[in-house]
């Protein structure tokens, strides 16, 4: 398989490993790998992210661009022997995440596409919609959605309070 594999990321834990398994796979096929972050504009906060150490709102590219740097530095000092952390592009751009990661994959002729999931269900999945199934549906090329493990997730919901 030769081309490139993008990564879409949204600074998640599912993200994480979505990224991580991008590495072992883009490792594997001999492909490049494209870290792509689209820059969303809430409407709590049109035109700003708030960070949550940060008391005051800045420029989503600055914000986005520095929480970008530290996700990967993080990563990259976690997974030392993953190569393909050093060697891969990040990319950030504005948009509606869904369209913006396909119209990214056809601009750069991925060969495949991976994103996170967060696995909601019920009312939260149809308040808020899912990115990676949007992915799904409308990209023309293959679509991987990866889960973080079903251990660490309960640990995590667990912090935050939520029932497993």
């Amino acid at each position: 398989m030769n081309g490139t594999i993008l990564c879409a990321v949204d600074f998640s834990p599912d993200a994480e490993a979505a990224l991580l398994w991008s590495c072992a796979q883009a490792e594997l096929a001999g492909t490049g790998l494209l870290l792509l972050h689209v820059i969303h504009d809430p409407a709590a906060s049109p035109g700003f992210y708030q960070r949550p150490d940060d008391g005051w709102l800045r420029p989503l590219a600055d914000v986005a661009e520095q929480m970008l740097a530290e996700f990967l530095d993080r990563l990259r000092q976690e997974y030392p022997d993953q190569g393909r952390l050093k060697t891969l592009e990040a990319r950030l751009v504005p948009g509606l995440p869904a369209g913006r990661i396909v119209e990214v994959a056809n601009e750069v002729d991925a060969v495949l596409v991976v994103v996170g999931s967060r696995g909601r269900t019920g009312l939260p999945h149809i308040l808020l919609g899912s990115v990676a199934e949007r992915v799904v549906q409308t990209a023309p090329m293959p679509v991987v959605v990866v889960k973080r493990a079903a251990a660490a997730a309960a640990n995590d919901d667990q912090a935050d309070g939520e029932p497993t």
